[in-house]
């Protein structure tokens, strides 16, 4: 029996390329579960063509078990299609519900995937954007690994009240990556972090079609490759 280590692809802005390193991290590695839990998006269950059944949510809902879609033998997707739906029609309100529910899936998901019997011995959760830090504080308690994602924003000029954000959320992950940079960006990146993955023209949007895109870097290939080596040793 494998011991399964659940990850979090967090962030504190959208459109920093979450779910993209999510997704390349899961194709990457095998022996994964991709979880969409970003309530306001649901861009990992459309970038993998996940049918519309029953998500994360839906033990909450029905007191039904979710659906979790094939991709390879080595690869799976839990949908969050219910909770994009409805935190559309609901807004703010729902998201309180929609936390508890998360971390009751956390505490539980080992069991899960072993009850399952599927080949995973990682769980791989890509959040919904700026997660209230109490939420990442008890996430951290819990032993979730948590990979905090920024974009050049982290490195450009910025305002002290950014930066501030900036540092708090940083100071609840387990490890710093910054995405969509430009190649002369690099160097000034790893002086924050030796994790920098840089932008690259994706051709079909399409989950292992994007991870591919990404990994035909070296540069690329080798931050993936380090990520995945701090989450084993963690």
């Amino acid at each position: 029996m494998r011991q399964v280590k659940v990850v979090l692809v967090s962030s504190l802005d959208g459109g920093v390329g979450k779910t993209t390193i999510a997704t390349v991290l899961g194709v990457k590695k095998g022996l994964s579960l991709l979880v969409d839990m970003d309530w306001e998006k649901s861009d990992l269950s459309q970038l993998f063509r996940v049918p519309r059944k029953a998500g994360w949510l839906a033990p909450f809902l029905r007191g039904e078990l979710p659906y979790v879609h094939r991709v390879s033998p080595m690869l799976y997707v839990m949908p969050g299609y219910e909770a994009y739906e409805i935190y559309q029609r609901m807004g703010e309100d729902v998201v309180g519900d929609f936390v508890e529910a998360m971390l009751e899936w956390v505490e539980h998901l080992p069991k899960f995937v072993t009850k399952l019997r599927i080949p995973v011995d990682t769980v791989l959760i890509d959040s919904t954007a700026a997660l209230r830090l109490e939420v990442l504080s008890r996430l951290q308690q819990m032993g979730v690994y948590n990979i905090f994602i920024a974009d050049r924003r982290l490195i450009a000029r910025i305002s002290d009240v950014k930066a501030e954000q900036y540092r708090r959320y940083m100071a609840y992950s387990s490890l710093v990556a910054v995405n969509l940079l430009e190649k002369d960006e690099l160097k000034m990146a790893r002086k924050i972090t030796p994790i920098a993955v840089k932008r690259v023209a994706i051709g079909e949007y399409y989950g292992e079609a994007v991870a591919n895109d990404v990994l035909r870097d070296r540069d690329n290939r080798k931050a993936v490759d380090q990520i995945l080596a701090r989450i084993k040793t963690a």
